[in-house]
């Protein structure tokens, strides 16, 4: 609410104060004082352009305490609550209203379980239910509504099994901006739409093999964001995120991977909200799902790499030179020394049909020239295998010198070694 609108609302409540337009008028007595050492408050409750308002003051002519109606914690809780910085007023009866600012954690009505209050208070037209309460009661009645809210589904909502609603268990979805709800289009066997309500939306992709692998449908956002939906059923969907470097079927989930949950049923999400078991147990699938998708991938992997292992040919052999090649054989054998491989070189030639010369950039002077090849070494599993290369030899103005290893691709190329000679 802008400042200039607020102080109007302020000044038209104590025109409204005088005048009595409120549709409720009463007198209220306080457990702990108002802020002007009063124990007794007129308290009304209505409308002033069209906003909901409950108001306190100690007098008809007193700047009233002004608490604005909480359509979301009201729709949380099944009451009809009001509040203003962090505190929130809500009926305890027919004629009585608690009134706490909670601490720990400070989280709004219906995401979480309240342990502590920065402030504590009840008020009522009955003086003695006043007596009768303290500033503990007060306190332990909040913690029990939070709980019932979190824990027995209090003013949840109707579950829709044929709507797109779905609540999220963390609200945080995009750029900051948090949201109660989301709509998520599925079209099974094909895309998923998650839909925020500032128009951002996000399309997913079914990924048809590790569906099949896991037993659940798989939705993947691509773009190398590694983020996936999981849909469980018509009703529950995971969202999981892996870390860099990790994705879904190249590695295990670790401590850095997060997920976020959404469901129909508002009382799932805040269960799941105040129960570590029920968290872990989403942990827990995910991990499942994981090493599954990574067994999976691996050995298929394995069974594409060993076919193309028995299909591999040596590249086809270009410029022929029996000295260079043993001179670019033996340049081979001292980068793999530097380097400490493992593999044993066996020899190297030219794939490059012929060599391209390269000069200075500036003067044009005639540096040296290059050629495309491959070693090709035998490793210690038994198996041989080749590496692209590039052999370059300088230029000293009088004739070239002896050819050198410029720079190797990354990558070895398995083989059968019978393919080799």
């Amino acid at each position: 609410m802008k400042m200039k609108n607020y102080l109007q609302i302020l000044i038209a409540l104590s025109f409204t104060f005088v005048n009595q337009f409120y549709a409720q008028d009463q007198m209220v007595h306080l457990l702990e004082p108002s802020r002007d050492g009063k124990k007794q408050q007129i308290l009304q409750i209505g409308e002033n352009n069209g906003v909901k308002l409950l108001a306190m003051a100690s007098c008809k002519q007193c700047m009233p305490a002004v608490y604005t109606y909480n359509p979301d914690a009201s729709k949380a809780s099944g009451k009809t609550i009001y509040g203003t910085s962090g505190i929130y007023v809500i009926p305890y009866d027919e004629n009585s209203y608690i009134s706490v600012a909670p601490k720990t954690p400070a989280v709004a009505i219906g995401e979480g379980i309240w342990e502590t209050f920065l402030y504590a208070n009840f008020f009522s037209a009955d003086k003695a239910k006043v007596a009768g309460m303290n500033k503990k009661k007060v306190e332990d009645w909040a913690i029990d509504f939070s709980k019932q809210i979190m824990t027995g589904g209090v003013g949840a909502q109707a579950v829709d099994s044929d709507s797109n609603l779905y609540y999220p268990a963390a609200k945080e979805l995009h750029n900051g901006e948090s949201f109660n709800s989301v709509n998520i289009d599925v079209e099974k066997g094909k895309e998923l739409l998650l839909k925020l309500s500032n128009g951002h939306s996000e399309d997913y992709s079914f990924m048809i093999e590790l569906s099949k692998v896991l037993g659940v449908d798989v939705y993947d956002v691509g773009g190398n964001r590694r983020e996936y939906m999981f849909v469980e059923s018509p009703l529950s969907i995971i969202w999981a995120k892996y870390s860099s470097g990790n994705d879904l079927g190249k590695s295990t989930w670790g401590t850095y991977e997060k997920f976020n949950y959404f469901h129909k049923d508002q009382k799932v999400i805040r269960n799941l909200l105040v129960s570590k078991e029920a968290q872990d147990k989403i942990d827990t699938k995910l991990a499942d799902w994981s090493l599954k998708a990574k067994e999976y991938v691996e050995k298929t992997y394995a069974a594409k790499e060993a076919e193309a292992i028995k299909n591999r040919r040596l590249p086809a052999k270009g410029f022929s030179n029996s000295a260079l090649e043993k001179q670019a054989t033996l340049a081979a054998k001292s980068w793999a020394s530097q380097y400490r491989w493992e593999e044993t070189i066996i020899k190297a030639y030219f794939t490059g049909n012929d060599w391209s010369i390269y000069r200075n950039t500036l003067t044009g002077v005639q540096l040296g020239r290059r050629i495309s090849g491959v070693i090709i070494m035998k490793r210690k599993d038994g198996k041989c295998s080749f590496q692209y290369v590039t052999f370059a030899q300088q230029y000293n103005g009088n004739g070239y010198q002896k050819v050198f290893t410029e720079g190797i691709v990354r990558g070895q190329n398995v083989l059968e070694c019978k393919y080799v000679n």
